[in-house]
């Protein structure tokens, strides 16, 4: 019982999610600038200390602090992915963000669900896992539109304007 219970909240969430993004949708709406103060969860944001003393879910989902999780996990191009973040989430506005914690718009390959991750910093985990570790080479931009990361055949331009901002 407890499991459904589990499961009609996460399904429910989800169906939240895409009703609220479906109304938001602006195809061709892009940050002005990226905005740095929004939070996703709430807990006070502790002042940053070295990637070292960087402990987990222990800072607030700001640019920067995703900038600094992205490094410390070896993301390629954080610039280009903090970008994407900032796009999939509305600013860390979305529900999906805010609710299950995926800064990515990550899905499961075998039915097309969104990922649901305990902590935002896992979602950065799984980009390196189940995106990044397809890239060999060249152009990231165009390493994005191969593996078709996205229905929107425009978001790639989206994502560069976004990340000459940062």
């Amino acid at each position: 019982m407890a499991i459904n219970r589990k499961l009609l909240v996460i399904v429910y969430a989800l169906l939240l999610s895409v009703e609220i993004q479906a109304q938001q949708y602006q195809p061709d709406a892009l940050p002005s600038v990226a905005r740095v103060d929004k939070v996703c969860d709430s807990i006070d944001e502790p002042e940053m200390k070295s990637d070292s003393d960087y402990i987990m879910n222990d800072a607030a989902l700001t640019a920067e602090n995703v900038l600094a999780m992205l490094q410390k996990y070896d993301v390629k191009f954080p610039k280009i992915v903090l970008a994407q973040a900032l796009l999939e989430t509305g600013n860390f506005s979305s529900d999906l963000c805010r609710v299950s914690h995926n800064l990515f718009g990550l899905r499961h390959p075998s039915d097309g669900s969104y990922y649901v991750f305990n902590k935002w910093e896992e979602s950065v985990k799984s980009y390196r896992d189940d995106v990044q570790y397809k890239y060999t080479d060249g152009d990231y931009y165009s390493f994005l539109s191969r593996i078709g990361y996205a229905e929107d055949r425009n978001y790639t331009s989206k994502v560069r304007r976004i990340a000459n901002t940062l």
